[in-house]
């Protein structure tokens, strides 16, 4: 199960979901962990199961354009996330760049091409680049927006706030469990809980657990009374 790629799918509209769980249940190394309707949904469904790559449309109510794909980077940074919109424009590309998303395409996408994204991205390539080297004008108009604010923009990623689950997470972390004796607490895999642990991390931009402590106990998430072992 440890090679199975974990797949969220959030989209207004009930074909758009159903339509893309149907083409990744035929590829039985794809396992489809939940499908939201809204935005707010999908952040709740992805911070219980900790998928490997979302799937998230542009035309959600709550989060219209590639907003909810712009908060799942910030919220979950270990998630790769895939933009799908109902039609592919030079415009939404530069925005899904800017949101940080790991790949851009159409609803239209072929099976193929689809479930290849999923694939790539999960394993960290950032598959968005390739279009961006097809598209000249959006290339300049990348170079021209992140020249000056690069370094603003990477330490807002690295220090975004922790999600509810993260921090629940990290508790039990200060505590010296391990991530089976969390999982199993909370009633979910250790594989989810190590995808947690990887997500906390690279927000509080350290390297291992302990130092993840030690910033939550210096920002005050965490207190000395909750039995903190560093």
């Amino acid at each position: 199960m440890s090679d199975t790629i974990r797949v969220l799918i959030v989209g207004r509209e009930a074909l758009f979901r159903k339509g893309l769980k149907s083409i990744l249940d035929t590829d039985s190394s794809i396992e489809v962990v939940g499908m939201a309707a809204s935005a707010d949904e999908g952040y709740l469904i992805a911070d219980d199961e900790m998928p490997d790559v979302v799937l998230v449309g542009t035309t959600l109510t709550d989060a219209p354009n590639v907003s909810a794909a712009s908060q799942f980077r910030s919220r979950f940074p270990a998630i790769a996330t895939i933009v799908v919109s109902p039609q592919e424009s030079e415009d939404e590309l530069f925005a899904a760049i800017r949101a940080g998303a790991s790949a851009y395409c159409a609803q239209d996408v072929a099976e193929e091409r689809i479930i290849s994204l999923i694939r790539r991205t999960k394993n960290g390539e950032w598959v968005i680049n390739e279009q961006l080297l097809e598209k000249p004008y959006v290339a300049s108009r990348v170079l021209e927006q992140f020249r000056s604010s690069s370094d603003s923009l990477g330490q807002t990623q690295a220090y975004a706030p922790l999600t509810d689950r993260e921090l629940q997470i990290l508790k039990l972390v200060s505590e010296g469990k391990t991530n089976a004796a969390i999982g199993y607490e909370l009633g979910i895999s250790a594989q989810t809980v190590k995808n947690h642990v990887t997500s906390i991390l690279r927000k509080l931009a350290v390297n291992d657990r302990t130092q993840a402590v030690v910033m939550a106990l210096k920002r005050g998430w965490l207190s000395i009374d909750d039995d903190v072992k560093v």
